[in-house]
């Protein structure tokens, strides 16, 4: 759905892509995550044509997007800061957009009512909160059923209640309409929850990709959560094993960190040692992984 391919793009002396590769397929969701000015947002302006690379292609729904613009009916857009002119209500924003996309305007009801703002959509832009203007960005990207989302930082600014529906929105998306979505954010929660592949872009370069998951296994290694109100027992059945690498307590849970994946063995052993298991689980400690990764690059 969206192909990038050996991207360079340079500010004068300056590299901020640099040689930068990646793919979005379809049903799949994509995060771009790194620290800010790593050339996230430069890559969302070249993929919606709104700069050009100094070098590399970019392909959408298999076509280039700088000679086709009709592809962009197809895809829809939340920027970071959304600038609507305040003496607009939401509704006539939605309504503006939906004539130029050549979208019904029963549309412009349908994602009022996701977005919760139906009973605000008369008020003009200016009465609005960042987070309530997010909202009718938000709505706008959905227009028309898209079948991509490019999203720069959707849920800045949004109260937690929301961002939990904007969640639930693009799991719906992804998994029963293969809508295809390249999301930054530095909401690693929402990362988690609902990458599946993420790329982290540290000066202009890709300095890893893989599932969150893979992330945390090569920045933190692998530590897996046990819950059991037998903690002593649990600890007694671990000592000696050859591919434990530690165990810590915290309180009504053990940490335990492995050499290598070997989770069917660590349950298994602990089993067959008697310890009741409540709880077995990966630690998917992503801020944490995030912030190695940044000290090692």
């Amino acid at each position: 759905m969206i192909v990038v391919s050996s991207i360079v793009k340079k500010y004068g002396n300056k590299i901020a892509l640099d040689n930068i590769s990646l793919e979005v397929k379809k049903g799949e969701f994509v995060s771009l995550i790194g620290p800010n000015g790593a050339g996230k947002t430069t890559l969302i302006r070249i993929l919606l044509t709104l700069m050009k690379p100094d070098k590399g292609e970019v392909q959408i729904l298999g076509e280039n997007p700088f000679r086709n613009k009709r592809i962009f009916k197809a895809i829809g857009y939340v920027q970071e800061i959304p600038n609507y002119p305040p003496f607009l209500t939401g509704r006539q924003v939605l309504e503006l957009s939906a004539k130029i996309r050549g979208v019904d305007k029963s549309e412009v009801k349908r994602v009022l009512e996701f977005v919760e703002m139906e009973n605000y959509a008369n008020s003009p832009i200016i009465k609005y909160s960042k987070g309530m203007v997010q909202r009718i960005a938000i709505a706008e990207s959905l227009l028309g059923n898209p079948s991509i989302l490019i999203m720069d930082e959707p849920n800045m600014g949004i109260d937690p209640i929301f961002s939990l529906k904007t969640r639930e929105l693009l799991n719906k998306l992804k998994r029963k309409d293969n809508v295809s979505i390249l999301m930054t954010s530095h909401e690693l929660e929402d990362v988690k929850k609902l990458s599946d592949r993420i790329f982290m872009i540290y000066k202009g370069k890709i300095v890893f990709s893989g599932t969150v998951e893979d992330m945390i296994k090569e920045f933190l290694g692998i530590q897996v959560i046990v819950e059991t109100d037998e903690i002593e027992n649990a600890e007694e059945a671990l000592k000696g094993i050859e591919y434990v690498k530690g165990v810590f307590n915290d309180g009504n849970r053990l940490i335990v960190k492995l050499n290598e994946d070997r989770r069917e063995d660590l349950l298994r052993d602990l089993v067959t040692s008697g310890v009741k298991v409540k709880g077995f689980y990966i630690d998917l400690n992503l801020e944490e992984a995030y912030m190695r990764a940044l000290r090692n690059v």
